[in-house]
């Protein structure tokens, strides 16, 4: 494992190398609920003793989720990612939406960081995943892409913590360390994610392109930590919950 690790990190660099340091681009992503987890939410439902209009609903919900589509903009040490919103007044119902998460997260390779920038809780540092590198490649679109895994630590917002495995596809072809959410810092753009729940998979992309590339920089004068911003999500919940009492 270590020997393919070093081999990857040499591709990497020796691409990185020939590519200009202004490579840019932009990718397209589709983000889409895997169909085994959303069969299992509708049998589970379906044995519920819950009101059948409540039953349809989530049943509905479930069957007709749409995928998504999802922005990644990087340029030098930087990458901007963010959910695409749709203008269909019926895709503010659109399970997929809550399950691939509309929190935009910004990544500056120069200080290895990536933000969670939420409107809720504030701008957030993430921990980075520690990936272990396989010798399972596969090929997405053109790109021959390696496989990395990794376990994600998350936090409930009912307020406690879980874990969920982390499967990303990344590529040395394109050598910049970005991706979808905080599936970065692999050596090599990340084509595709898969966890239990979801899947992001690029769809189109677009190197070094004629128009400038934005990033939108997070203001990070007051960044918190993700223990904060747990404590902020519980408190949050709390307060939700008391106002249900009412």
């Amino acid at each position: 494992m270590e020997k393919i690790t070093k081999i990857i990190l040499i591709i990497f660099l020796f691409s990185k190398s020939i590519y200009s340091q202004s490579l840019s681009g932009i990718v397209k992503y589709s983000g889409t609920i895997n169909k085994t987890y959303a069969d299992s939410i509708i049998n589970v439902t379906s044995t519920k003793k819950i009101p059948s209009t409540h039953k349809d609903f989530i049943v509905d919900m479930y069957k007709n989720a749409k995928e998504v589509d999802l922005f990644l903009h990087f340029r030098n040490n930087e990458s901007y990612y963010y959910l695409q919103e749709s203008l269909d007044e019926q895709d503010k119902y659109n399970t997929t939406v809550g399950a691939v998460s509309a929190i935009p997260y910004y990544r500056n390779v120069a200080n290895n960081s990536t933000y969670e920038i939420s409107k809720y809780v504030g701008t957030v540092k993430r921990t980075p995943l520690d990936w272990k590198i396989t010798n399972k490649t596969k090929k997405i679109g053109k790109y021959i892409c390696n496989q990395a895994l990794a376990t994600e630590t998350l936090f409930s917002r009912q307020g406690y913590y879980y874990t969920e495995k982390v499967e990303a596809w990344f590529t040395t072809e394109i050598p910049v360390s970005f991706g979808p959410k905080l599936y970065t810092g692999l050596p090599g753009l990340v084509l595709e994610v898969n966890k239990n729940k979801i899947s992001i998979t690029a769809t189109e992309i677009n190197l070094n392109p004629k128009k400038d590339v934005n990033i939108t920089v997070p203001n990070l004068d007051k960044i918190i930590t993700q223990e904060q911003a747990n404590k902020k999500w519980e408190e949050l919940a709390e307060a939700s919950k008391q106002r249900r009492k009412k």
